[in-house]
């Protein structure tokens, strides 16, 4: 005999599941354990006749050789079905969607998996397996999963239960009834009970979360007691309540949650209850509602995740303007430090706020020299650096503004934006997890760096405190010891006077340091050639779009705020007390973890558009993706034109870098699919035969590398490939604006032309004279002669090219015009001519040493006898 049954207390969820799944075990038997939650027995008294239930006084356990458990994995919650959990005859399948438990029962089949509804996973299946299903089946399904997951509005709903609800949907299930059960009104007791709720509702900050909890007594029972609670919830708009409700010997403990950082299934845990991470209730035998009442505190302080505050959020420090300030200098001041809102200050007091949209369309008007006060906003509103951003949104909303300054007492100390609450909800932002910075990478940099290179980190942290600075790993070299790939590339930012310290350092370790002061940076090299680049920690504000920045001194944070991506802000703090402490002020961490690409800022890509072309270098060699918003705004910046906007030069060395990776064909594929390539020209297009003959050069420039130790410039001849469409006047053109010097100019040029002589003069059929192809090829650079194996792949040129690159351009003449003034000979233009034959017979193999070089001169060039 098969059996399904759920959880005593059974609710929609566990009701519809139990339906669900008799259509994947139709042999099998519904079976409720116990009690059923007072909705549920509403439905049961009039649609009944779906669910076909036997009695458990019916069933007899000796019988049963499998049970099927659905939307609970508790043994306390199954009724006398706990009498079979560990009989080897009984074959246990579960189905259920609850965090998991150490004290789960354990199953032989089935599928638990944590989303919203376990009807959804069931239904899953169902849909899978092309099962049909009845309107008023689909409408039970739906009801179960609309209860649990708030019909799809609390957090723990997943895009598993929207697909499940979408597809019940089109079979019919009919909202209208689902609507008659989730919307039940108040019985006249559960209302009293809410107005009691209302009434003895007390509010308490707990880790920067608000919780409201509620301690009350009552004489008898009253049935359903979550509904008058989520009454409470949404009359009130709140985020997480807990309730306790003592009932003569008994005291009821609920939990509700709408956050992901306060799980109420672990917190009441602690009483021996469980449920969902957002839904969860405790019986506790317990009668000293004081007492619980502080241990429910304590749990609370324990286990609440710290919730983000403004203070974390929030930019800081503000940069102001006074009264008097002019549009056009409040204008610098928003380019300088890139913010968006300007507020203004008089006497250290708030007196208004300016936004560079409004700037702008004053200075639209030629009004730069009119002081801000005829234009301030006067209407200000502010917030604590204290409290949630769940209620920063709230206050936005109810002021109608997407920016709040932060006040702390009468002082500005900060200002938040709607960007930087988007940033936060997606876990973006600075600091969120306080924990993610406390991350020591001490043992990674004794493990995976040498040596030498970490005895050398570790004296510079030393001299930076003696000096009374902090010294800092950033960049590249932070991100690749965190993915596991070797770098040692050291970028050094000191929180002081970076020249000072890399002058004091070389005197420690015997270095030589070149200092670029105007920069604030220096270069130091050691005696055994390893450099290090030291910078002063500062920021940037760019002048205009696309300009060079200007820059000074600043902090570690907004140092590391004037990077390109993410995940190149981490750093490592040196300080000889907390030597390897990983700070991560802006999500880092977390792009690593999902493989993305993310700008800082919504200008980014306008304030230097070469960040277009290391996004998507670094895309393609870390195989990340770009972000969304990422994305848009580098399409919005191509859209603006911004690369028209940057020198050639600068355009010029991102090319090259990109041309000289290992594999750049992905990266120029990528380059074209987002419209960067047509940017740079019109013509610029990498067609599918060109994209093979770029993967083709990576073999040959490998097999290049084994057979000689020579460079190789691997830019130029990818380049050639890419411009091999264009005509001699484009290539020409494309040149002179991207200021290439004249022998690259050249090369780009005549490389065409050379590479189709080659061609040309290879592809004769037939044996060739290794004299013959030496006499092609010898007047052609080496890039040339590659581009030339690419251009065609033909495995009989590049046969030809490699035997004369790897012997026939070695052969060497022994005798030279002084052993042929020995033999005899008068110099003469005849020199050439004789050393040239023999160069022609060494080739061709009919010489092989000096002896057979004099015997063939004297042979083909006799002496002339003198008269």
């Amino acid at each position: 005999m098969q059996i399904i049954t759920t959880h005593t207390g059974t609710d929609f969820d566990g009701l519809a599941a139990t339906v669900a799944a008799r259509k994947l075990y139709p042999e099998a038997k519904i079976c409720l354990p116990g009690s059923v939650a007072k909705e549920v027995s509403q439905f049961i008294c009039v649609y009944g006749k779906i669910l076909q239930d036997v009695a458990v006084k019916k069933v007899n356990l000796d019988t049963v050789d499998r049970l099927i458990l659905v939307d609970t994995r508790w043994i306390n919650r199954i009724g006398i079905f706990r009498e079979l959990i560990g009989k080897r005859q009984v074959e246990i399948h579960l189905y259920d969607h609850h965090p998991p438990h150490p004290q789960d029962i354990k199953g032989d089949g089935g599928v638990c998996q944590e989303i919203g509804a376990t009807t959804s996973i069931l239904v899953h299946i169902i849909k899978e397996q092309g099962i049909s299903i009845a309107p008023a089946e689909a409408t039970l399904f739906a009801l179960g999963i609309y209860e649990d997951t708030g019909s799809l509005s609390f957090t723990s709903t997943t895009s598993l239960d929207l697909e499940a609800a979408g597809f019940l949907l089109s079979q019919g299930a009919s909202l209208e009834l689902i609507s008659s059960f989730l919307n039940e009104q108040l019985t006249e007791k559960q209302n009293l009970l809410l107005n009691d709720f209302l009434k003895k509702a007390k509010t308490r900050l707990i880790n920067g979360v608000e919780v409201v909890v509620i301690v009350t007594e009552i004489d008898e029972f009253v049935g359903g007691l979550s509904l008058p609670l989520h009454k409470l919830i949404d009359l009130r708009n709140l985020e997480v309540v807990f309730t306790l409700i003592k009932s003569k010997d008994r005291t009821y403990l609920l939990g509700r949650s709408r956050t992901p950082s306060v799980n109420v299934s672990e917190i009441l845990s602690a009483f021996g209850g469980g449920g969902h991470n957002f839904a969860a209730s405790a019986l506790i035998k317990e009668g000293n509602l004081k007492r619980l009442e502080h241990k429910l505190y304590q749990v609370l302080e324990d286990r609440i995740e710290p919730r983000v505050t403004v203070s974390e959020v929030m930019s800081s420090p503000v940069r102001t303007a006074s009264s008097v300030t002019s549009l056009k200098e409040a204008k610098k001041i928003l380019n300088e430090y890139g913010v968006e809102d300007l507020p203004v200050m008089d006497d250290g007091k708030v007196v208004g706020i300016i936004s560079r949209k409004k700037i702008d369309y004053l200075m639209a008007h030629d009004w730069g020299k009119i002081p801000l006060k005829s234009y301030l906003s006067p209407k200000v509103a502010v917030i604590s650096p204290s409290v949630s951003i769940k209620k920063v949104q709230q206050v936005m909303i109810e002021e109608e503004t997407r920016r709040l300054l932060v006040m702390e007492g009468k002082k500005l100390v900060g200002i938040v934006t709607g960007s930087d609450l988007l940033e936060a909800f997606h876990g973006r932002k600075k600091n969120l997890r306080v924990s993610k910075n406390k991350e020591n990478l001490k043992n990674s940099l004794e493990t995976r760096v040498p040596k030498k290179v970490h005895r050398i980190l570790r004296q510079a942290g030393q001299i930076a405190a003696e000096l009374g600075y902090r010294a800092f790993i950033v960049g590249g070299f932070v991100r690749d010891l965190l993915l596991g790939i070797e770098n040692l590339d050291v970028d050094l930012v000191i929180e002081g006077d970076g020249i000072e310290f890399a002058a004091q350092f070389a005197r420690a370790l015997d270095g030589e340091v070149k200092k670029h002061t105007e920069f604030r940076t220096a270069v130091l090299t050691l005696p055994d050639g390893f450099k290090l680049d030291i910078a002063t920690a500062r920021k940037e504000f760019y002048p205009g779009p696309a300009a060079l920045p200007e820059i000074e001194p600043a902090s570690l944070q907004e140092d590391l705020s004037r990077r390109d991506f993410v995940v190149n802000t981490m750093a490592i703090d040196l300080a000889p007390e907390k030597f390897g402490n990983l700070i991560d002020f802006f999500g880092g961490q977390l792009d690593l973890e999902q493989k993305k690409v993310r700008v800082l800022h919504e200008d980014s890509f306008i304030e230097d558009p070469t960040r277009v072309f290391r996004a998507v270098r670094f895309e393609q060699r870390y195989a990340f993706t770009l972000e969304e918003r990422t994305a848009r705004l580098m399409g919005e910046a191509l859209g603006s034109k911004a690369l028209s906007r940057l020198s050639g030069e600068r355009i010029r060395e991102e090319l090259i870098q990109i041309l000289e990776e290992d594999r750049p064909g992905k990266v120029i594929h990528r380059m074209q699919q987002l419209g960067v390539l047509e940017a740079v020209h019109p013509k610029l297009q990498l067609t599918p035969e060109k994209e093979k003959k770029l993967d083709y050069l990576v073999d040959i420039f490998a097999r290049f590398q084994i057979l000689f130790s020579r460079e190789v410039k691997r830019w130029l001849i990818r380049l050639l490939l890419l411009l091999d469409n264009m005509s001699q006047v484009e290539v020409e053109k494309f040149c002179q604006r991207y200021h290439f010097s004249k022998e690259e100019r050249d090369s780009l040029i005549s490389g065409r032309l050379e590479a189709e002589k080659i061609v040309r003069g290879l592809s004769i059929p037939g044996p060739l004279a290794p004299s013959l192809i030496y006499h092609l090829l010898e007047p052609f650079s080496q890039e040339v002669l590659l581009f030339a194996i690419a251009k065609t792949r033909d495995r009989m040129l590049e046969r030809r090219i490699f035997h004369y690159l790897a012997k026939l351009k070695q052969v060497k003449v022994e005798i030279d015009g002084n052993d042929l003034k020995r033999l005899g000979y008068s110099p003469s233009p005849r020199f050439s001519q004789i050393l040239e034959e023999l160069k022609k017979a060494r080739l061709d193999g009919r010489i092989k040493t000096k002896k057979e070089e004099i015997k063939y001169v004297r042979d083909n060039f006799p002496l002339k006898e003198k008269k």
